[in-house]
């Protein structure tokens, strides 16, 4: 059943790699975004090798998370999925101010995402899907509660060192 699987999957990425035009710039009198539409979805997706072979798509993460940068996600990742892929938020992100950018296939999207009120209602199904080549932007607060507890534990040893040098 595995080596069928196997196969499978094999005739799948290579339909999904050949099918469509490889046509990038646009014919005379086509529009830009026409030409787009004609690029190769397919591209944008890739097989990662194993016995249990799985669509994979890259999504970039920037900002308050503790691996920044490119992740490769199996295709049909949420956001929550894709956010725990770079090891999940940082002290002091401000999820409930994530931006997601998206340019695929022609759809270009700034949207603004509040997971923390999706997460506290339970409603994480109403989350946008993540497509390949999407860029998750989580911004950091200027002030968090571990930076303020830091900053509260700094002046006590300095007034604890200064009393210990006055008496």
């Amino acid at each position: 059943m595995k080596i069928a699987k196997s196969v499978f999957m094999l005739i799948l990425s290579l339909y999904l790699i050949f099918s469509g035009s490889t046509d990038v710039c646009s014919a005379e009198g086509e529009s830009d975004s026409a030409a787009y539409l004609n690029y190769r979805t397919a591209s944008q997706y890739y097989l990662e090798g194993g016995v249990e072979s799985k669509l994979m798509m890259k999504v970039n993460v920037w900002g308050a998370v503790q691996k920044p940068g490119a992740q490769y996600v199996p295709d049909g990742t949420d956001l929550v999925g894709v956010i725990s892929a770079a090891g999940g938020p940082v002290d002091g992100a401000k999820l409930s101010e994530i931006r997601l950018i998206r340019n695929f296939n022609g759809e270009k999207r700034n949207d603004k995402i509040n997971l923390s009120r999706c997460l506290k209602k339970g409603e994480v199904g109403l989350l946008p899907e993540i497509k390949p080549g999407d860029t998750i932007i989580i911004p950091k607060s200027k002030l968090s509660f571990g930076k303020f507890i830091n900053v509260v534990y700094n002046i006590a040893v300095i007034a604890s060192v200064v009393k210990l040098m006055t008496d």
